[in-house]
């Protein structure tokens, strides 16, 4: 066998070993800490099953509950997000050997989506992204070849992963809007427009959407309005809001490789993009950033919203690369010198966030910058001293001591005098789900902002008047026991503290007061 027919076998073999490797090693740490604020929030989403939630769709809540039939560990609530990550790889290496046969290529991809750090936050985490992943992958890899082999085979199944995105996280509406640019761009595959197919993959894929669309109806289209508002911002264009919104997804991804990946586009373009992959890796991705950066100019993003489209950017990166190098020169081993350096900056980014979940760093590096700081105050005035460290700076303690606060919520809550007519609330539902999540069967947790979210669908006020109830006062959003008290009879002012350390650091100090007697009103009613 001659080098160049082992060559494509040692890289194929090379990424069976390390998928599976990298499988492996996040099944056995997945358990190591808890879930985190919007993990818990999603694995109570499973205990409610229904077509449509406050702010997503059901996909999360269906692969949860399926994943802890047998029991309900952080290992359990995220199998399903790892295998659903490792499923997605595979589909794409599919994609990747369909669009330009080179298995280096294939290889290449999974070791950037590998230490990519947002990748890192989706590979294990219980979000709505994880079955996100899987259908984008799966819808694109479809109509790939449906748009080469014409097949209706291929148009359907296409539809149906499209409609299993839109039921994930709907981010997926922007699949047809990359899809019609690719096929807009193509002159090659623009004749699909002048057809059915195309039209009844998109009318399927809504078929299999339309139990959401039901479920919105029937709740006065809540998740819609929300999502609406969420992304549209206050306001008009703002210039330091795009830049907020930028620095994030360049942080998200890693400062080089995104900086890499733009310079990828634009060199693209200037060479005409004669190549058919080419076309459908660009246009496949591009719509995604552009789109979140529009959005992010008006309002806040997240950093991991645009990380969907990381999926074909990758391919598109990495070929660039690739191909340079080939070429040689001073142009090729630059980009292989830059391409190598974000790998490596990358791997450090993801190793100090380990490090960081792992141990309480970030407070011994606060107090050691603070130290600093003084010692600069003293010798010039003008030098700002940094504030003394809070738990709530380190959002690593999110993943830590809720089971334990929990258990001791649960022994307060059994000095009521009524137990069974006690529920528990907090300010924000994010501490309320993530004590929600460890109390005991059939205890009643909820929150009474106006804001309350999903717990104002679960949580019926009206069915519990005049039972008692527990505040959970945290760290993050401290009340105090009046701002609730105009919705009971009457409230004990004095807290029981409750503080969980994580390796003899503070890591939650929260405050539980006793109320009396609600009234049936949720703050602003």
């Amino acid at each position: 066998m001659t080098e160049s027919e082992a060559a494509p076998l040692r890289y194929r073999r090379y990424f069976w070993i390390l998928l599976a490797g990298v499988a492996i090693v996040r099944l056995v740490i997945a358990g190591s800490f808890g879930l985190s604020t919007d993990e818990s929030h999603y694995a109570l989403y499973s205990r409610h099953l229904a077509w449509g939630y406050f702010d997503h769709p059901p996909m999360v809540a269906f692969l949860a509950a399926f994943t802890t039939i047998f029991g309900d560990s952080a290992l359990l609530f995220r199998l399903g997000p790892i295998v659903c990550w490792t499923l997605a790889v595979i589909v794409l290496r599919q994609l990747v050997v369909a669009l330009y046969d080179d298995e280096r290529l294939v290889f290449s991809v999974l070791l950037m989506m590998l230490v990519m750090p947002i990748q890192h936050l989706l590979s294990i985490a219980l979000l709505p992204d994880a079955t996100l992943n899987l259908f984008w992958c799966g819808t694109l890899f479809a109509l790939y070849r449906a748009t080469q082999e014409g097949r209706w085979i291929w148009w359907l199944l296409g539809g149906v992963l499209f409609g299993g995105a839109m039921l994930s996280k709907y981010h997926g509406v922007l699949l047809p809007m990359c899809v019609l640019s690719y096929l807009l761009a193509s002159r090659s595959q623009r004749h699909w427009l002048k057809t059915t197919k195309p039209y009844v993959a998109g009318l399927l894929g809504l078929l299999v959407f339309a139990p959401n669309i039901i479920w919105n109806m029937q709740h006065d289209w809540i998740s819609y309005a929300f999502q609406l508002k969420h992304g549209g911002g206050k306001g008009g264009f703002s210039l330091a809001k795009l830049c907020e919104g930028f620095g994030g997804q360049m942080l998200a991804a890693s400062p080089i490789l995104f900086i890499m990946l733009i310079i990828a586009y634009a060199k693209l373009i200037l060479e005409g993009m004669s190549r058919e992959s080419d076309k459908f890796v660009f246009w496949t991705s591009l719509p995604v950033f552009v789109f979140f950066c529009l959005i992010g100019s008006f309002g806040k993003i997240l950093p991991h919203w645009p990380a969907v489209g990381w999926w074909t950017a990758s391919i598109m990166l990495v070929s660039v690369v690739n191909r340079a190098k080939d070429e040689g020169g001073a142009s090729g081993l630059r980009w292989r010198s830059w391409y190598i350096a974000g790998l490596v900056f990358s791997c450090v980014m993801v190793c100090a966030i380990y490090v960081a979940v792992s141990y309480p760093v970030v407070g011994i590096l606060h107090e050691k910058a603070r130290h600093m700081s003084v010692m600069l105050n003293n010798r010039w005035r003008c030098s700002p001293v940094i504030s003394p460290f809070k738990s709530k700076y380190d959002v690593t303690n999110d993943l830590h001591g809720w089971k334990e606060a929990a258990d001791r919520i649960e022994k307060i809550r059994s000095t009521m005098p009524r137990p069974d007519q006690t529920f528990i609330f907090c300010h924000r539902f994010f501490t309320t789900s993530q004590i929600a999540l460890y109390l005991e069967p059939g205890v009643r947790a909820t929150s009474l902002n106006r804001n309350a979210g999903q717990y104002g669908i679960w949580f019926n006020t009206e069915k519990h008047e005049g039972w008692d109830a527990l505040f959970v006062d945290d760290n993050h959003y401290f009340q105090g026991s009046d701002r609730y008290m105009p919705l009971f009879e009457s409230v004990d002012p004095v807290p029981e503290l409750v503080a969980i350390r994580r390796q003899n650091c503070l890591a939650h100090s929260l405050h539980v007061y006793k109320y009396y007697g609600f009234k049936g009103r949720g703050e602003g009613e």
